[in-house]
């Protein structure tokens, strides 16, 4: 986390509501983002990362790291989604390469569409993890703290993740460009 945000953090936990909003600013994108793949719908996901900012407001002089701050939201996101999902009646559980890469850094919109398609079509979980660390450019080590498991585990994930990523991937531009 760069050193701004990180004063921010301090600043905030200091009680400056102002540091706050724009640490979640900062971060809104991504909690919704988040909140979506993992909840499937935008007022439940609205409500997880309304749930989440207020969360996380109030446990703000919990977090020791202010390095963190970004993993830590994540997490309570995480648990806020649950709780949403729950709510709702759904049971939401989160278990947990180059061509997820190229569609993110790139602007060719036909390859980008192509990759949503295959991501939609993957699970939930699946697609978060790889959200989490291609899109929202969150370490191995950041996701494993997020999501309370080892990072071998998250790297094991994520390679599971990436081979049914390009199975899909690879039958979608099959499919779209008649291969």
């Amino acid at each position: 986390m760069e050193q701004r945000a990180e004063r921010l953090v301090r600043r905030a936990r200091n009680g400056d509501t102002e540091a706050f909003t724009q640490l979640i600013l900062r971060n809104e994108e991504m909690l919704s983002r988040v909140a979506l793949s993992l909840l499937h719908n935008m007022e439940d996901a609205a409500d997880a990362v309304q749930d989440a900012v207020l969360a996380a407001w109030q446990a703000l002089p919990s977090l020791r790291e202010p390095r963190y701050f970004r993993t830590w939201l994540v997490r309570i996101l995480i648990r806020c989604c649950s709780q949403v999902g729950a709510s709702q009646g759904r049971h939401v559980h989160f278990q947990l390469e180059e061509t997820l890469t190229a569609a993110v850094e790139t602007p060719d919109w036909d390859e980008a569409l192509d990759v949503q398609a295959a991501l939609d079509t993957m699970k939930p979980e699946d697609k978060m993890l790889l959200g989490l660390f291609y899109r929202d450019r969150l370490s191995v080590r950041e996701i494993a703290k997020a999501l309370d498991v080892s990072e071998s585990c998250v790297k094991q994930r994520l390679s599971r993740s990436r081979k049914r990523f390009r199975v899909i991937f690879s039958e979608k531009e099959g499919l779209i460009h008649g291969k």
